[in-house]
């Protein structure tokens, strides 16, 4: 009973979704010194919040913990001391505890009877999660081998450009967009690339279908 009633807050995922909103809008300011400020402190709201829907699940806070601990030292670690070996490490550990909160939400969504807000939501923030893992995945490969990705505009310098750019390129992916003014070009880009692509439509057709076939079932 106790679990229920916890489980029927309506903030349950809002603060989350509102700080992934956020970090969205303040990478692409992330080019300038106090853009990057910014865009951290969004990053690290994004995780601590995603740390917050986990709440319902002891053993999913625990290991949520051992996750995020390492993501918010690389990532502030990485910030003051711009060291361009902790980049790598810091990305990982993001990547690590967001492919996590993604699939930990997921699974609970898939677990709950009759839809409510709180399970639109949490949806909303699961798409979203997946624009952002595929944007750190791309990040990844654009520091461990640079030239992974073609931009007709100036290329990025510095891992704060890099991202900016690379989130961009993702959700564009992510919802079919296309506008072609970053491309893919080794070939584990290129199959990323097109993993995304196909994980995107797919996802919200599921999430849907589902969310209508409860509906009217009931």
């Amino acid at each position: 009973m106790r679990g229920s009633a916890h489980d029927e807050r309506p903030t349950r995922f809002a603060m989350l979704l509102l700080s992934l909103l956020v970090l969205g809008g303040a990478s692409g300011f992330a080019t300038t010194d106090i853009g990057e400020l910014v865009a951290n402190i969004a990053a690290s709201a994004v995780l601590l919040a995603g740390m917050a829907s986990l709440y319902h699940n002891r053993i999913l806070l625990l290991i949520g913990c051992v996750l995020l601990v390492p993501a918010l030292a690389t990532r502030w670690t990485f910030f003051w001391l711009q060291g361009s070996a902790l980049a790598p490490v810091s990305i990982l550990f993001s990547l690590l505890f967001t492919v996590f909160n993604a699939g930990a939400l997921f699974l609970y969504i898939q677990r709950r009877g009759s839809p409510t807000n709180d399970t639109v939501y949490g949806g909303i923030c699961v798409y979203i999660l997946l624009g952002y893992c595929f944007a750190l995945v791309f990040m990844l490969l654009e520091v461990l081998s640079p030239g992974s990705f073609a931009y007709t505009h100036e290329v990025p310098v510095g891992i704060a450009q890099i991202e900016s750019d690379l989130i961009y390129y993702s959700f564009v992916t992510l919802t079919t967009v296309g506008f072609g003014d970053i491309t893919p070009l080794t070939p584990p880009a290129k199959s990323l690339t097109m993993i995304e692509s196909v994980v995107g439509p797919m996802f919200v057709a599921v999430f849907i279908a589902r969310l209508v076939g409860i509906r009217t079932s009931r």
